[in-house]
């Protein structure tokens, strides 16, 4: 059953689209709605995520762990998210010298509301999000909370998305190739939208 369908589905795709190019207009935009369970379970798999920071505030590497209560709204993306630092080091500068205090390591714990900005262009994705609730545990909590904070807070984090890969259909003497490009993301309740352009080519054999 799974092989029939991925055979079939090309070629579906191919006949929603290939009529109005026939009929001489461009072909229709195509919607694929993608449910937030499906989503969240995509984020919890690629958990946790690690990166160094070298800022002119705060060294050492961060992880984020965990990133629970994932929530699609209208107007933005609600969660909770938690984030360890590991051999953090605070540095300042004193007398035209850094110097830096060691802090050891550090959680925190977050809310925060996220938007996002889709740039068809370049097609990428911005996320910005905005800290509205923080807690935090470890050595020196607050200091190392400060100097991090700036670092995530109400700042554009681009996702370059990959190029959809052609659908291939073999109508016999034809090969026909459905190419897609995202054109919009939308956020609705519990729904990620994407609206995808189709073009399609006619390769003969």
């Amino acid at each position: 059953m799974k092989t029939l369908i991925t055979m079939l589905f090309p070629l579906l795709l191919t006949l929603l689209t290939i009529i109005p190019a026939v009929s001489g207009a461009s072909p229709a935009p195509i919607t694929m709605n993608l449910p937030q369970s499906v989503i969240n379970e995509a984020v919890q798999k690629s958990l946790p995520l690690f990166f160094n920071v070298d800022a002119n505030s705060i060294v050492g590497a961060v992880s984020i762990d965990t990133i629970q209560n994932l929530q699609f709204k209208k107007d933005g993306i609600s969660n909770r998210i938690t984030l360890s630092g590991h051999d953090l080091n605070l540095v300042t500068t004193i007398a035209g010298h850094d110097i830096r205090m060691k802090l050891g390591s550090l959680t925190l714990n977050f809310q925060c509301d996220t938007s996002i900005r889709f740039d068809r262009k370049t097609q990428t994705l911005y996320l910005r999000p905005v800290i509205t609730e923080i807690q935090q545990g470890g050595n020196n909590g607050a200091d190392v909370a400060a100097a991090l904070m700036p670092l995530f807070n109400n700042r554009e984090f681009p996702l370059r998305l990959q190029k959809i890969q052609p659908f291939l259909t073999d109508t016999g003497r034809k090969i026909l190739a459905v190419s897609m490009n995202i054109t919009a993301i939308q956020l609705h309740p519990e729904t990620l939208q994407l609206q995808l352009s189709p073009k399609i080519t006619v390769q003969k054999k």
